[in-house]
């Protein structure tokens, strides 16, 4: 037997009154960043030596700091990039570092996680790291 469930213009608005306090109780997940580590300057560097043109990574990460989710702070850039792989790949090697960074960048063109900056589509990781040149 199925037993139906009047809804009420006040337990409606009931409900919805509890969804937005707790909505406005959680802290967002975007404003989360790890620490700054001794290592981290070194370790964002160390990434953007990858590239041969730095004048023209900076520019074209300019372009991408004007999307809202590539706006972040540098040591946000860094926690977003690297994650919870920042502390192994800070005490690597730069060739490590980019290996892994090339890496990266292919499992991000093959999930379909891309970004299009002035006509370009580019990986989310690679538009980050644009994102980390243009603090530079």
């Amino acid at each position: 037997m199925i037993k139906h469930l009047k809804l009420t213009r006040r337990a409606a608005l009931a409900g919805l009154t509890a969804a937005g306090g707790m909505m406005a109780i959680q802290p967002r997940a975007q404003a989360f960043t790890l620490p700054e580590r001794a290592g981290d300057p070194q370790l964002a560097e160390t990434a953007l030596s990858m590239f041969s043109s730095p004048g023209d990574v900076r520019r074209v990460g300019m372009a991408c700091r004007g999307r809202a989710e590539l706006c972040q702070s540098r040591q946000a850039l860094v926690d977003s990039i690297f994650g919870p792989e920042r502390d192994r790949l800070a005490a690597g090697d730069p060739a490590q570092v980019h290996g892994w960074l090339r890496t990266r960048i292919r499992e991000d063109f093959s999930a379909g996680r891309t970004v299009t900056v002035d006509g370009w589509v580019l990986a989310d990781t690679e538009a980050k790291l644009y994102a980390l040149a243009a603090h530079a």
